[in-house]
């Protein structure tokens, strides 16, 4: 039973973009210094202002980074899908998380902390770097989308987290797209600083417009183009 689940920790590392050019033997390094589990829907992996300095890898699953504001407020930052690392800002800042993180789809995650994570980058060639690019990237996703926040519509900011999210998480659907997580009106108030009563109201008028439809709790993009469009 260990073995095989050596093999399936190896397999799922071999498959992070941000590993897939390294050797075998970086990847049984990193393997040897994480820890694989199961995670479940609703649990929180920590918590903002905890001490916690653990890298996670989420191999399978989805995942929300969370932060309350000022008053109070919550509202989420990303969602994560397999394949993503997070929680790396532990190794260059040891201050407390300024975020949440809790699990919004049942799936697997690897844990490690950060000593092995530092000795990890400085053992591996560009590995900082990519890491480095990451945590740009992500950071420059949170600033549009606070722009988006001053200047666009609550109907223009729904449609482009609905794109946004189709790009990670959007499969090929007999009418359009089908965006494959199970998000609450909560958290898409959450996603867009609004309230779950006017994004329900929002909701409907895209599904009147015909932008959008509902299979299963799931939403449905019959026409991609369309939707774009109502985002500019």
């Amino acid at each position: 039973m260990r073995a095989n689940q050596d093999r399936t920790k190896l397999w799922y590392l071999k498959n992070l973009d941000i590993f897939s050019h390294l050797r075998d033997e970086v990847h049984e390094m990193i393997a040897d210094a994480s820890v694989m589990r199961k995670i479940k829907k609703g649990e929180r992996l920590y918590l903002q202002g905890s001490a916690d300095k653990n890298i996670y890898i989420l191999k399978k699953g989805a995942v929300k980074i969370t932060k309350l504001t000022s008053h109070g407020k919550e509202i989420i930052l990303d969602i994560f899908k397999g394949g993503s690392i997070f929680g790396e800002m532990s190794a260059i800042d040891p201050r407390e998380r300024d975020e949440s993180a809790e699990v919004v789809e049942d799936g697997l995650i690897c844990t490690m902390n950060r000593d092995r994570f530092q000795e990890l980058m400085q053992a591996v060639p560009g590995l900082s770097i990519k890491i480095t690019k990451m945590i740009r990237f992500r950071l420059w996703k949170i600033e549009n989308r606070l722009l988006d926040l001053v200047y666009s519509s609550v109907e223009q900011r729904l449609a482009k987290t609905i794109v946004n999210l189709l790009e990670d998480f959007g499969i090929p659907h007999d009418k359009g797209y089908l965006l494959k997580i199970r998000l609450t009106h909560n958290d898409y108030a959450d996603l867009i600083a609004s309230t779950r009563e006017t994004v329900t109201a929002t909701f409907n008028k895209l599904r009147k417009k015909g932008l959008i439809d509902f299979e299963d709790k799931y939403v449905v993009v019959p026409d991609m183009e369309k939707l774009k469009n109502l985002c500019w």
